[in-house]
């Protein structure tokens, strides 16, 4: 790259570290525990966007309002040695992880897509991916409020992605995505509705939309990388299940959200070399 795309890209990463410490807000802000559980079971709901984004951040401990200057994303939390500055109480450690891991993931697909449009979709799913997974291994919800905005920002970023390039077929792909991962996770939930939770399903649409842009228009390649992304997303969900039975016994809960967003990510940034395997192309290749 150019120098002038050297520091563009420094700018995007540094961005991106910025919308990791949002997304930090609404791990800890949008989930709340509730006193008794609901007619789901639930123990946790989810609090709306205006209780979200409203106010400063604050101390969970001795609620002291965090100062602007211990506002940096990762740097912060460094120099504070993961404590309020206040009361010493610790920071919890997922801050760190997801203001690393955003602009982490962001720079793998840059690495795979670059300054394209085909880098929008993933781009966008990102952010309220990662806050769902961490939320679910917090809590064991996976929060509708993300996941429907998000949706349906993805099917504009999608539209808007596919007719810069001018493929307007790409679409196609998005919705056999969608049935692709969504439609096996709700006939699991339908026919054993304890042993997964509805969310996943909802999560799954999102997600299935995405990875479908990357198949490069090619309704089977879709078909085939998504369910690639749903098989990663089943081991995944296994070994974390067996690790999980293990340590808290049989009546562990196992939350499935963290291994569907991984195994769609990984199939998108991995696309082409796992359609090459089939001899198709993907998206931006």
């Amino acid at each position: 790259m150019s120098p002038a795309a050297w520091v563009l890209f420094a700018a995007a990463l540094v961005l991106a570290a910025l919308v990791g410490s949002f997304t930090c807000v609404v791990i800890d802000r949008m989930p709340y525990q509730r006193d008794e559980p609901d007619e789901y079971g639930d123990l946790w709901g989810a609090r709306t966007w205006r209780e979200v984004v409203g106010g400063r951040s604050r101390c969970d401990a001795c609620d002291a309002p965090v100062r602007s200057t211990d506002n940096v994303p990762v740097l912060s939390y460094l120099v504070l040695r993961g404590r309020c500055r206040d009361c010493g109480d610790r920071i919890p450690a997922f801050h760190l992880l997801v203001e690393l891991l955003v602009p982490l993931l962001f720079a793998l697909a840059f690495w795979r897509y670059g300054w394209s449009w085909a880098l929008l979709p993933v781009a966008v799913l990102i952010p309220p991916a990662v806050a769902l997974a961490v939320i679910d291994l917090r809590t064991f919800i996976v929060p509708t409020r993300i996941i429907w905005p998000t949706f349906f920002v993805e099917i504009a970023v999608c539209a808007a992605a596919a007719g810069l390039l001018g493929r307007w077929d790409l679409l196609l792909g998005c919705v056999v995505g969608l049935v692709t991962f969504a439609l096996p996770l709700f006939v699991i939930w339908f026919i054993h509705p304890r042993g997964m939770g509805f969310g996943d399903v909802r999560l799954a649409v999102l997600v299935g939309w995405t990875c479908g842009f990357y198949a490069d228009g090619s309704l089977p390649a879709s078909g085939i990388l998504v369910a690639i992304a749903l098989f990663v997303a089943a081991v995944l969900g296994v070994v974390v299940g067996i690790g999980a039975l293990g340590a808290r016994g049989r009546k562990a809960q196992v939350p499935f959200g963290p291994s569907i967003v991984l195994g769609a990510y990984l199939a998108i940034v991995l696309a082409a070399p796992i359609l090459g395997a089939f001899g198709a192309s993907a998206t931006g290749a």
